[in-house]
């Protein structure tokens, strides 16, 4: 009996949408190359054994499951595989970097975490860029359970994340892509690349943040709500959960919300989802401290900067990067790692123009 002649009906019921549903969204359109619903069954949607074993990887590593064949043979739509078997743990125990889609011919791309530390904010992205070509993540270590701690500066965290490029890639050319606070590890990867001999090709920062001055520090408070009102944005469920300000910011309670939001409702009170969502606040504080205290210096980058409408650092990126700049300001509402997810197809459209790329 085959897989397909095994397989499970699937449910017409409504799923509850959550971040780790939309990553397999992501993974399981990636390796079929079509899109598909929660309700699809992997193998009647086209997959095969090696379609099911590049499936399988890439949801060990970017969601630190530990699923086999015979699991995703059990388990055979996204909405029972979210259920049956979601793990709220880091993507990776052993290594920063990640891969995010096969090997090809194209240069690779290494897209580099914003504020919360997870790079799942650019699935859509991968999915495209990914064609032919392998597509790495660098994620915060402070998602893995049990890790120390990291540098306290964009400085220092570059420098971490420059050993794991170098142990990855060698003299090999790859690009890299970040978004928010990610646009600032980009401009000290490329910094360093040159002492650590990395071959760095091209940077494409989508709505970066620098500061040439002083900034005043987030209150506590401030930092629940950006925590808590950018994961809601990132998962597309704002609209399902409570505003929060930060005069009544409860950390607590954003924790719990915010693993809802990550893992579905039904996850929403599990307290490995909750200790999750704390490891993800932990890195988030610590890459909102360090780039609160970054001041560029200037740097030799050529970059690719797409800023949302209400960017104002322009004048900074223009004083900053010595190198060619290229900027250019969305006509879109949206912003950070929501712009990645909502205009998707214009931001591959325009990365691939500047890679040279057809």
């Amino acid at each position: 009996m085959n897989a397909a002649q095994t397989a499970v009906i699937p449910s017409a019921r409504p799923v509850a949408p959550s971040l780790v549903r939309q990553i397999l969204l992501d993974i399981w359109s990636t390796t079929l190359e079509h899109d598909v619903t929660v309700h699809d069954n992997f193998f009647q949607a086209g997959g095969d054994s090696l379609t099911a074993l590049v499936t399988i990887e890439q949801i060990n590593q970017r969601l630190g499951w530990r699923i086999n064949m015979g699991d995703l043979m059990r388990f055979q739509t996204i909405a029972a595989l979210s259920t049956e078997k979601a793990q709220p743990q880091a993507a990776n125990t052993e290594s920063a970097l990640i891969r995010m889609s096969n090997r090809g011919s194209r240069t690779p791309i290494v897209f580099v975490h914003a504020g919360h530390g997870m790079v799942d904010g650019y699935g859509r992205l991968v999915r495209e860029l990914g064609t032919d070509r392998a597509c790495y993540g660098l994620q915060s270590p402070l998602l893995i359970e049990g890790a120390g701690s990291v540098p306290a500066d964009i400085q220092g965290l570059a420098a971490l994340y420059a050993d794991a490029l170098q142990d990855e890639f060698g003299e090999d050319e790859f690009h890299l892509f970040g978004s928010c606070a990610g646009g600032a590890l980009c401009v000290e990867l490329n910094r360093v690349a040159a002492d650590r001999g990395l071959a760095i090709g091209r940077t494409i920062v989508v709505d970066g943040y620098i500061e040439r001055g002083p900034t005043s520090a987030m209150s506590e408070g401030e930092l629940i709500v950006d925590f808590y009102e950018g994961l809601l944005r990132m998962s597309g469920s704002a609209e399902h959960f409570p505003a929060m300000s930060p005069q009544d910011a409860d950390l607590e309670q954003a924790l719990r919300t915010s693993a809802a939001a990550i893992f579905g409702t039904g996850l929403g009170f599990d307290e490995r989802a909750e200790a999750f969502c704390r490891r993800l606040y932990t890195s988030f504080v610590s890459t909102a401290r360090a780039w609160e205290a970054y001041r560029p210096e200037p740097a030799d980058v050529d970059l690719l900067l797409l800023l949302a409408q209400d960017n104002y650092t322009l004048d900074t990126w223009s004083s900053a990067i010595t190198g060619e700049l290229t900027a250019e300001v969305l006509d879109s509402e949206f912003y950070g790692q929501r712009l990645c997810i909502e205009e998707a197809s214009y931001l591959v459209a325009r990365t691939v123009t500047y890679l040279g790329e057809s």
